[in-house]
């Protein structure tokens, strides 16, 4: 954490794009105005950004908001390879897969919301496998920051609804609090349920007085399934991680019967796959649920052959580049600064291997 903590202070944050938005809601709820008509997108992480602002007065609150929600990811994506397998060793290297999904932690210096995404995600999965009774409030949390965390629902709702009691219903009650209040305001002011406007907000200024219907996010065809297809594979679609780790994935949840949830993992995959291949616009981020849980299943194969990582450093390299090409060059000064995460993660591989063979002879 403290070595990703200097990484991001190395950067220098350029708020762009829909960073403005995000930015702009926090800034005026600080101040007492809850303002959706004004700034588009899913604002759940603003509601964080907010109490930054408030103390800093920084212009970069939403960032800062980022940062440490990523941050936070790194212990968070230990502990739960560590809980799926069993196994300090699989927490290592679900932690060195993180570090090797360099999209979310560097749109972040833009003010994209994808980083505390990956939070959400990571803990609703955290909190799924540990059966909290929380769990619900953190998917409602992470389906206002952004929608695409709302396909985790198989991971705990079997277990959830069995042995349904009234503690149960309390962190129900509070989920369906925090996504009906939050669409509710959002109605009562714009009179639409999301203030989407990525339908043409990239075709000139916002215009508030002028929201698309959600429907228009929304059309039934093959290309828009084959963007999900080239949003998994092909590296200058800025992927989230190495092409490699999804086969590998795919490949576990196919024969790997054994798998901790992997029906219900499976079930995840199909809804952010049909989801994400319905919108009428879509880009690899909103893939961030089922390449976080391939990338979890993935580890199985990974421990059990170790050469198979070595491909994967080499095949993230092509991952990294072109995010440094099109994202990365404005905030960092040089690409090998860029590069840090992916050498840490290296580092953090070959001393693991060292570690276990240290052990395995101190214990022979």
């Amino acid at each position: 954490m403290a070595t990703m903590l200097a990484y991001f202070l190395l950067g220098h944050p350029v708020m762009m794009d829909d960073g403005f938005h995000y930015e702009g809601f926090a800034e005026s709820l600080a101040q007492g105005n809850l303002d959706f008509r004004s700034f588009y997108g899913f604002q759940g992480l603003s509601f964080f950004a907010a109490p930054i602002f408030w103390l800093t007065g920084s212009h970069n609150s939403i960032i800062i908001a980022s940062m440490v929600f990523s941050l936070l990811s790194i212990p968070l994506a230990y502990f739960i390879g560590k809980e799926f397998y069993g196994g300090r060793r699989a927490g290592i290297y679900f932690l060195i897969l993180f570090l090797l999904t360099p999209y979310p932690y560097t749109t972040m210096m833009r003010g994209f919301q994808e980083a505390a995404l990956l939070f959400f995600i990571l803990l609703i999965i955290y909190a799924s496998l540990s059966k909290r009774l929380w769990t619900p409030a953190i998917w409602a949390i992470g389906g206002i920051v952004k929608p695409f965390a709302l396909v985790l629902f198989p991971l705990f709702a079997r277990d959830f609804l069995s042995r349904f009691n009234l503690n149960k219903l309390a962190w129900v009650f509070i989920a369906c609090a925090i996504g009906g209040g939050y669409l509710g305001i959002n109605y009562y002011q714009t009179g639409h349920w999301v203030n989407n406007a990525a339908i043409n907000s990239y075709q000139g200024n916002f215009d508030p007085t002028n929201l698309p219907p959600l429907a228009e996010s929304f059309v039934f065809g093959a290309k828009g399934f084959l963007r999900v297809g080239a949003n998994l594979f092909l590296n200058f679609r800025k992927i989230m991680i190495s092409p490699l780790i999804i086969i590998i994935g795919m490949l576990s949840l196919l024969f790997n019967k054994g798998l901790k949830l992997r029906k219900e993992i499976i079930l995840v995959v199909v809804l952010n796959f049909v989801l994400v291949g319905s919108l009428t616009f879509s880009f690899s981020k909103y893939l961030l649920p089922m390449t976080t849980l391939l990338a979890l299943v993935s580890i199985g194969y990974l421990l059990k052959y170790k050469w198979l990582m070595v491909l994967v450093f080499i095949d993230s390299l092509f991952v990294f580049l072109p995010i440094w090409n099109y994202f990365g060059h404005n905030f960092w000064s040089n690409i090998y600064i860029y590069l840090l995460p992916l050498m840490f993660a290296m580092i953090l591989f070959i001393h693991e291997q060292i570690f276990t063979k240290h052990n395995f002879n101190s214990n022979s």
